[in-house]
C-alpha cells in the first residue's frame, strides 16, 4: 500500500473513535454520599461471586459541572469462585438526578474494554476536565 493511502486510512479510523456528542465538563472532588454508597452496592459488588468478602479503596466522587451529576470513582477486590482475592479493580460510574447513568468495571484484563474505560473515566476526573456524552 502507499504511504499517503495507509496514513489516510489511519486518519479515518481515528476520526470514527471521535464521538460528535462528547460535551466538556469540569469536575470537581467532593464526598461519596450514602446514596452513592447504595449504588456502588447494588451495581458492583452485590454482582461479585462472594459481595461479603467485597473490599473498596481509593473512592472519590466529583462533582460534574452543567447539571450533568457526579463521577464515582474506586477500587474494589473480591473472592473468586475459588476463594482467592482476585486484586482490586478500577471502577468508574456516573450518576445523574440519584439515578445511575453509566458505569464500568474492571475485570483484569487491562485490554479488557471496561476496564479501559474505568481507568480513563476517572484519569480525567481527577484531572478537572472530562468529556461525557451528551445523549444520555
Amino acid at each position: 500500500m502507499r504511504p499517503a493511502f495507509t496514513a489516510m486510512i489511519a486518519c479515518l479510523a481515528l476520526a470514527a473513535c471521535v464521538n460528535v456528542n462528547d460535551t466538556p465538563v469540569s469536575t470537581r472532588p467532593a464526598q461519596i454520599t450514602t446514596q452513592e454508597r447504595g449504588l456502588i452496592q447494588s451495581t458492583i459488588i452485590d454482582g461479585m461471586k462472594d459481595p461479603a468478602s467485597a473490599q473498596l479503596r481509593n473512592l472519590v466522587a466529583y462533582d460534574l459541572s452543567d447539571g450533568q451529576g457526579r463521577a464515582i470513582c474506586g477500587e474494589v477486590n473480591g473472592k473468586n469462585a475459588f476463594g482467592g482475592y482476585v486484586g482490586f479493580q478500577p471502577f468508574f460510574m456516573r450518576v445523574k438526578d440519584g439515578r445511575l447513568v453509566s458505569s464500568y468495571y474492571g475485570t483484569g484484563d487491562p485490554n479488557d474494554l471496561d476496564h479501559f474505560m474505568a481507568r480513563k473515566g476517572c484519569g480525567e476526573a481527577a484531572t478537572g476536565m472530562m468529556k461525557i456524552s451528551s445523549t444520555k
